[in-house]
């Protein structure tokens, strides 16, 4: 990689690697002190986003030689005299408030209550509505819950940019998929059905799954999209266009196409918040991230993920800094909660 396309690589600000198992990469992670140290990693990859295509472009226009040399009277009288630094304007910079490791934390929270509710609350309340205690704790445990999916989105899309091995971490979330299932089937297949018709039950796959196929749509649509960064320019006329659109369309239906046969949580809604998020890494509010999958998964998936719109400063107060590295607790977090759930509802 050369050394001016290593400038701009990585935004300043990123100075560490989020994580999550659900999410990010992790093992094989290091946190970067410095911009220059992110640039040397030889795995590190440049972010092909829209954003970086823009970048590029406006790099290469800025190379060419003016236009116009002769400047008016009045206009250099205002020009800083040679030698002295021009002044450049300060981006305004957002509330730092939650590193990787909170955002996290708040995501298996969030989760686990929904989950508890899913596995002891589900048809043991009737349709009286808020005149039942139960019909109340049970929907407003579900809400809570809704904000954990696209968080786990959100650092999916963090770890993809700063792994060192993609390879590595597509491993991980499939090794981790194959753990989760039998605890996801025991947990949530239909009670009435015997214990060796609910190991195997094919209802509903974990969102580990949901995880990896997105994942890999947008691993592929970068793999697509290297020749136009390695140029630096954005497509403009209808031919280029069509082969920088119609192939990541293609990536996107056939992860929609593997989300439907493998029936897995929260499916084709799930794989286009993923690429969503991806293509706006970066951007100056990422909270937006949070907008977005409110309304694709209240359209694809359910009405009560309207609530996501209340996630906001999740993301928007994002410190893009890793904190604390709790590395495996993360991955076995979600096939042993889901273990214990199950065993805690058919022995108490």
């Amino acid at each position: 990689m050369k050394e001016n396309e290593k400038k701009t690589e990585l935004p300043k600000e990123i100075q560490s690697d989020p994580e999550f198992p659900l999410a990010t990469e992790g093992a094989d992670v290091e946190t970067p002190d410095t911009p220059a140290e992110i640039a040397d990693d030889e795995d590190d990859v440049v972010p092909a986003t829209f954003a970086t295509v823009k970048v590029f472009s406006k790099e290469k226009r800025s190379e060419q030689p003016e236009r116009r040399k002769a400047q008016p009277e009045a206009k250099k009288a205002n020009e800083v005299p040679t030698g002295a630094k021009k002044p450049q304007p300060q981006p305004k910079k957002r509330p730092a408030i939650f590193d990787g490791f909170t955002l996290k934390m708040i995501a298996i929270v969030t989760m686990l209550i929904d989950h508890t509710a899913a596995v002891f609350l589900n048809k043991t309340w009737t349709e009286e509505g808020f005149g039942d205690p139960l019909w109340v704790t049970y929907n407003a445990m579900r809400l809570i819950g809704r904000f954990s999916f696209p968080i786990f989105c959100f650092l999916l899309v963090e770890g993809f940019f700063h792994t060192r091995s993609r390879l590595k971490y597509a491993i991980r979330l499939a090794a981790f998929a194959v753990i989760s299932e039998i605890p996801f089937d025991l947990a949530f297949a239909d009670k009435d059905l015997k214990f060796i018709d609910r190991v195997f039950a094919w209802n509903k796959q974990n969102v580990f799954i949901t995880l990896l196929i997105g994942f890999l749509v947008i691993w592929g649509i970068e793999w697509w999209l290297r020749p136009w960064i390695e140029q630096k320019k954005a497509p403009k006329t209808f031919g280029e266009i069509s082969k920088f659109f119609f192939p990541m369309l293609g990536f996107v239906i056939l992860g929609g196409l593997a989300s439907v046969f493998s029936k897995c949580d929260y499916g084709l809604g799930g794989i286009i918040v993923i690429v969503f998020i991806y293509f706006s890494h970066g951007e100056l509010h990422p909270g937006m991230n949070m907008i977005r999958s409110s309304l694709i998964l209240t359209l694809l998936a359910s009405r009560t993920e309207a609530i996501v719109l209340a996630g906001y400063p999740l993301t928007e107060f994002y410190s893009e800094k890793r904190g604390r590295n709790w590395k495996w607790f993360f991955y076995i977090f979600y096939p042993a909660h889901l273990l214990l759930l199950f065993l805690l509802h058919e022995f108490l």
